[in-house]
């Protein structure tokens, strides 16, 4: 009896370790975006994507992500809010994100969004214990505006 506790004890820890990594992994990647990075964020062999400007699906390379965020005259930032997690897979390998973003867009020192607020999806596969997003969908709330890359 005192396995089976110990077992589900430490299967709960490794669920809540890998939830708050995917919130750190979330909060990092606007940080960055905010700053014209791109931190590795982007499932290496790409992923799929739906802007909150009301796009298809797109699916990007690495590459592709990479130009949006730094070749962009835009600068994006964006706070995520209320960050939900769920753990799924065989291999525990698969979270599902479920947040709002909220912030301005920004051009040359100059706010041209400011009241960008969308609410967010997100794949992500867990690999050599990083989490990585291979699926993300942007849709703007009622009030709030969507994101402008032009």
């Amino acid at each position: 009896m005192n396995k089976i506790i110990t077992i589900i004890v430490f299967s709960i820890q490794l669920f809540a370790n890998d939830i708050e990594d995917v919130k750190k992994a979330i909060h990092l990647n606007w940080e960055n975006v905010a700053q014209k990075k791109v931190s590795g964020f982007i499932h290496p062999n790409g992923s799929w994507m739906a802007h909150s400007d009301g796009s298809f699906w797109d699916f990007q390379s690495v590459q592709d992500n990479k130009d949006l965020i730094e070749k962009s005259p835009n600068t994006l930032n964006f706070e995520p809010y209320h960050i939900n997690v769920e753990i799924y897979g065989s291999k525990k390998d698969l979270a599902y994100a479920l947040y709002y973003l909220s912030g301005t867009i920004e051009r040359d020192g100059k706010v041209l969004v400011p009241n960008y607020r969308t609410r967010v999806s997100m794949l992500m596969k867990k690999e050599r214990g990083k989490w990585l997003t291979v699926g993300h969908h942007y849709s703007p709330m009622h009030s709030g505006a969507g994101v402008q890359f032009d």
